[in-house]
């Protein structure tokens, strides 16, 4: 079950433990109507409703992993799980997508900062 953050305080509490984070992405998901903390990865959605095998239009996801294999089944006609309409690079970049027919829409990928660059 996803933790939604409640507060730009508790968002700011998980983000520490982030330490590789650009502030840009803190800017975005502060405009969103919530926040959701995946309870297995460093990733956030906009929606309540994601899950493994489902995610809804227009939902937002701001995570450093994308197009990956795991155990678990990927969505009908999909091989990897989070795949996207470009290829993203993984762990040293973050990336901001849009869930849209069956993809994930990027909208903007940073390099990964360390904290003293905010």
């Amino acid at each position: 079950m996803r933790k939604r953050i409640h507060s730009r305080s508790e968002l700011l509490l998980y983000i520490q433990g982030i330490r590789s984070l650009p502030k840009e992405f803190l800017e975005e998901m502060l405009t969103w109507e919530a926040i959701y903390k995946s309870p297995h990865s460093p990733s956030f959605y906009s929606c309540s409703e994601k899950r493994w095998d489902f995610t809804p239009a227009a939902c937002k996801r701001v995570s450093n992993h994308w197009n990956f294999k795991s155990r678990r089944q990927p969505p009908a006609g999909q091989d990897l799980h989070c795949m996207t309409d470009v290829p993203v690079k993984n762990h040293y970049f973050w990336t901001l997508a849009v869930y849209q027919e069956g993809l994930w829409q990027v909208q903007f990928t940073l390099p990964c900062v360390r904290r003293s660059d905010w």
